[in-house]
C-alpha cells in the first residue's frame, strides 16, 4: 500500500472517531436541556397551585364574613347595632340593611298584637259588665221566681217548641245516671292516670287530671234538682237549656241539629257547686302539691316542640284551675277576671302567670325580637326566652280555659298526639259554639273567634269560609246556605258576634 492511500485511512479514522465523539457530546447536553426545562415546569406550576390556594384562602374569609354578618344580623337583639365588616358586597349591605328595617317593623307591629289582645280583654270585660249591670237594673221589675233563669244569658230562657218536649222527658231521667256516670269516670280515669313518671309533660298530665277529678267532685247534679222542684212536665219547657247540655246557648235560638260533643260534657258553675265540697280532700291536695313540687323543679331543655306544645297547654289550663282553688270560686264575673290576672304557677323554678303563659310563650316564637319595654314586665321576656316554643300555634285557642262561661272545654293533651288532639278540639268547639240560622240567613260566630280571626285567615270573608269547613257535613251545608247572599251585601248582614260572657264556668271532658 502506498504512503498516499495509508494517509487517506488515517484520516478517515480520525474523521470517524470525531465524528462519534461529536454525536456523543450531543447525546450528553440534550438530557441536561430536558432535566432544565422539566425544572422549570414543576416550579411554575407549583406557584400556580399556591396562587391559587392564596386566592380560595381570600375568598374563604370573605365568606365567612359574609356569613358572620348575616348570622349576626339574624340573631342579633333587636336594640344592638349590627357590626358588619367593611369588605361586605353592597348588595350584601343593602339586604342587611333592608333586613334591619324589616324586623323593627316587625317587632313594632307583634307588639300591637300583644298589647290589642289585652285591649280586646279589658273592652269584653267592660261590655260584660255594662250588660250584667243592665240585666241587674231590669231584674227589679221581673218576677222573682224567673230571676233566677235570666241570670246567665248564654241560656235561653224562653219557652221552648213542643217537638223537644219528648227529648226534655228523655233527658231528665237520664240527668241522675249521667251524673253518676260522670263522678265514676272522673274518678276511674284520673286516679289510674296518676304514674311514678317525673317527665315534664306526664307531670302536667297528672296535676290536669287531679285539678279535673277535684272541680268533677265540687258540682252537684242540678239538672235533678231543679227536675224535683218542677212537678209538672210544662214546667220543664222553661228548664231546657238546664236538661240539655247546650254550653253556648245555640241549639234553641238557632237551628243547629247537633252540637257535637259538648253536650256530653260535665258543667260546673258558680251555681252547681256544692258548698261543702270545695274543701278537698286530704289525699288529693297532698297529691296535688307532690305534683305541683315536681312542676317547680322539671327540666324542660330537651323538650320537643310537641313536647312543649302539649306541656304548657295543660299547664295554663292548670294554672286556672289551681288559682279558683286558692281563691274560692267567684260568684260574680268581676272576680273571674281578677283571678285571671293573678293566676301564677312555677314551673322549673320560675313563677308564670296565666297571662305570660299563653300571650308569650304559647302564642309568641321564642326568636320574636320584642322589646316591651314600656308595656310589659321583665318577666313576661324572660318566660319568653327560656320557655318559648319555635313556632306559635293558633289551635291553642280551642284548647286554653281561662274559666270563663264562654271558653272552650278542658281536656288533658298528651305529647305524641297534641295536633290531632287540637284538631278534635277545634272541630268540636265550633260545632257548638257557632250558630246558625237558615231562615234568617244568618251566622253567629263566637266573640273567642272574632278576636283571634286573623290566625287563621286573612279577611272576614276567607274566615267565614274556614269555618264552614271546620264543621260537620250536614252543618256545613246549613252554614253555607246562611252565606248564600248577594255579595254586594256586606258581612255584617250575614254575620254576627255573640258577646263574650266572664261569668265562672269550666266545661270538662269525662
Amino acid at each position: 500500500m502506498s504512503s498516499r492511500s495509508k494517509r487517506n485511512l488515517q484520516f478517515l479514522r480520525v474523521s470517524l472517531k470525531d465524528s462519534e465523539k461529536k454525536v456523543d457530546t450531543e447525546i450528553q447536553i440534550k438530557p441536561e436541556k430536558t432535566n432544565t426545562s422539566r425544572g422549570y415546569s414543576v416550579k411554575e406550576r407549583k406557584l400556580a397551585l399556591q396562587k391559587d390556594v392564596e386566592n380560595l384562602k381570600n375568598q374563604l374569609t370573605h365568606e365567612e364574613n359574609i356569613h358572620r354578618a348575616l348570622e349576626w344580623a339574624l340573631t342579633r337583639p333587636l336594640e344592638a347595632l349590627p357590626r358588619l365588616p367593611p369588605n361586605l358586597p353592597p348588595a350584601t349591605m343593602e339586604l342587611l340593611a333592608e333586613m334591619a328595617v324589616l324586623e323593627e317593623e316587625v317587632c313594632k307591629l307583634e307588639e300591637q298584637v300583644v298589647q290589642l289582645r289585652q285591649n280586646q280583654y279589658e273592652e269584653a270585660i267592660h261590655i260584660s259588665f255594662l250588660k250584667r249591670n243592665l240585666e241587674n237594673s231590669s231584674d227589679f221589675q221581673e218576677n222573682p221566681a224567673t230571676k233566677d233563669f235570666n241570670k246567665y244569658p248564654t241560656k235561653n230562657n224562653h219557652q221552648s217548641p213542643n217537638p223537644k218536649l219528648q227529648m226534655v222527658k228523655t233527658l231528665s231521667k237520664r240527668s241522675q245516671i249521667d251524673h253518676m256516670a260522670a263522678e265514676k269516670c272522673f274518678e276511674t280515669q284520673n286516679l289510674q292516670g296518676y304514674s311514678g313518671d317525673d317527665g315534664p309533660n306526664k307531670i302536667s298530665e297528672s296535676i290536669l287530671k287531679c285539678l279535673m277529678f277535684v272541680f268533677s267532685r265540687m258540682g252537684s247534679n242540678s239538672a235533678l234538682k231543679m227536675t224535683e222542684m218542677l212537678p209538672s212536665l210544662a214546667s220543664c219547657e222553661n228548664q231546657w237549656a238546664i236538661d240539655f247540655k247546650d254550653p253556648y246557648g245555640i241549639f234553641y235560638e238557632f237551628e243547629n241539629s247537633d252540637i257535637g260533643p259538648y253536650k256530653y260534657l260535665y258543667e260546673v258553675d258558680a251555681t252547681t257547686v256544692v258548698k261543702n265540697r270545695t274543701t278537698i280532700s286530704v289525699f288529693l291536695a297532698a297529691r296535688l302539691k307532690i305534683l305541683l313540687g315536681k312542676l317547680a323543679l322539671v327540666n324542660l331543655t330537651s323538650l320537643t316542640h310537641q313536647e312543649k306544645l302539649a306541656f304548657w297547654i295543660n299547664i295554663y289550663n292548670s294554672c286556672m284551675m289551681n288559682a279558683f282553688l286558692e281563691h274560692g270560686i267567684p260568684e260574680t264575673p268581676e272576680r273571674v277576671v281578677e283571678l285571671m290576672q293573678e293566676a301564677n304557677i312555677n314551673v322549673a323554678g320560675h313563677l308564670l302567670t296565666a297571662f305570660s303563659i299563653e300571650h308569650f310563650i304559647l302564642r309568641l316564637p321564642c326568636d320574636a325580637k320584642h322589646t316591651f319595654v314600656k308595656d310589659f314586665k321583665t318577666d313576661d321576656l324572660t318566660a319568653r326566652s327560656i320557655f318559648g316554643l319555635e313556632s306559635s300555634e293558633p289551635l291553642v285557642t280551642f284548647a286554653l280555659s281561662c274559666g270563663s262561661w264562654s271558653s272552650p272545654a278542658v281536656r288533658v293533651y298528651t305529647a305524641y298526639e297534641v295536633k290531632n288532639e287540637l284538631e278534635v278540639a277545634k272541630r268540636e268547639y265550633l260545632q257548638a259554639a257557632v250558630g246558625i240560622s237558615t231562615t234568617k240567613k244568618l251566622l253567629t260566630i263566637p266573640k273567642l273567634l272574632d278576636w283571634y280571626m286573623f290566625d287563621f285567615a286573612n279577611d272576614m270573608e276567607s274566615f267565614l269560609d274556614w269555618v264552614c269547613l271546620q264543621l260537620p257535613n250536614e252543618v256545613r251545608k246549613a252554614a253555607m246556605k246562611c252565606l248564600e247572599r248577594k255579595k254586594r251585601e256586606p258581612v255584617s248582614d250575614r254575620v254576627r258576634v255573640s258577646p263574650y260572657e266572664f261569668h265562672f264556668r269550666y266545661l270538662l271532658y269525662k
